[in-house]
């Protein structure tokens, strides 16, 4: 048998006669197993204690035959593990009572030392990797910079992203330049994850939907190429993940990723011609079909999402738009991954 998962081979062109398929934000809410355990702990108890985090990641595998182990943790364990008081507020999220306003602020990244801040990131996924198959997959993630800053300088979930935009206009090269310091502990943070056994990592900017065209192409392609050159001299695939970012699609392809994964809003083959086939495609069933759907409905769009990813003649991955809710039906999310596992590329 390969050394290496079927997920990593099938990206590497080794077609075995199906899609790889999991979720995004598979060990979840939905799952009774995952509600159990967060009854008696709060959510940076279950992120911060690997036994616990090691047994969350692992939930998923007990109902669902998925190809990746993706490890439980939040994209903002990095500011959170360097002691910035980042609480999970029930139904608003993450709060930050003192967001940081200016560049000054972000120099505590400087500081950032990945088995000193975060090491129980490492001993989770050391205790993952011993338990999981050597055909299933481990990965890894990080918010990308974009997202986490938009975090810490709202302070909170904001809609009309006020603070953050109005630094952006106001001095972008401030603004990135406090970016690129975060961006350095996020490198660290992921070599972290890879020495740790990751097969591939994740890069997640949910909020990229709100960059302006002309700052992602001057400021922010330039930082996440460096980004995926590091990760790529470690010799780790790198999947790269944009909510609601059709306006940037045709400068994606100026990205040195190896996997974009594609929200629901878009269709694969778009996305395949707009980035002129450069990458590898995840994605992109619709959350919102696994939480209101049934398992019929489920299947027959699980059918058509394979027939669009034969339709690339390249290496795809089955997922889903953006993260599984809570509140979905178990025998949805195995509906959708038992159909995509049946199905022959």
């Amino acid at each position: 048998m390969s050394s290496k998962p079927f997920l990593m081979r099938h990206l590497e062109g080794k077609s075995e006669g199906r899609f790889p398929v999991w979720m995004m934000r598979q060990a979840g809410r939905y799952l009774e197993s995952y509600r159990a355990i967060r009854k008696n702990h709060s959510f940076w108890e279950m992120a911060t204690k690997p036994e616990v985090a090691a047994e969350v990641s692992l939930l998923p595998l007990d109902v669902l035959p998925v190809d990746a182990v993706i490890f439980f943790s939040d994209i903002l364990t990095l500011p959170y593990g360097l002691g910035l008081p980042i609480e999970m507020r029930e139904s608003i999220g993450p709060v930050l009572e003192k967001p940081l306003l200016n560049r000054q602020q972000f120099d505590i990244f400087e500081s950032f030392e990945a088995r000193k801040h975060t090491p129980y990131v490492g001993e989770a996924l050391v205790r993952i990797k011993g338990k999981i198959s050597e055909e299933t997959a481990l990965l890894g993630f990080a918010g990308a910079p974009w997202t986490v800053a938009s975090y810490l300088i709202e302070g909170k979930s904001n809609r009309h992203f006020s603070q953050i935009k109005g630094w952006l206009y106001r001095d972008p090269k401030e603004l990135f330049g406090s970016l690129n310091v975060l961006a350095d502990a996020t490198l660290k943070y992921l070599s972290l994850q890879i020495e740790s056994g990751v097969d591939a990592v994740q890069l997640f900017d949910t909020w990229l939907c709100e960059m302006p065209r002309n700052m992602f192409n001057e400021f922010y392609v330039p930082m996440l190429n460096r980004v995926f050159r590091e990760l790529k001299d470690q010799k780790i695939k790198t999947i790269f993940f944009a909510k609601g970012s059709a306006h940037l699609l045709s400068d994606f392809k100026r990205l040195e990723c190896d996997v974009l994964s594609v929200d629901n809003l878009t269709d694969l083959k778009t996305v395949d011609k707009v980035t002129e086939g450069k990458f590898s495609i995840q994605g992109n069933l619709d959350p919102i079909l696994l939480l209101k759907g049934e398992p019929g409905i489920v299947r027959r769009e699980t059918r058509l999402l394979v027939q669009e990813a034969r339709g690339l003649n390249k290496p795809a991955i089955l997922n889903l738009g953006h993260g599984i809710l809570p509140g979905t039906p178990v025998e949805n999310a195995k509906a959708f991954v038992e159909e995509a596992r049946s199905l022959w590329v």
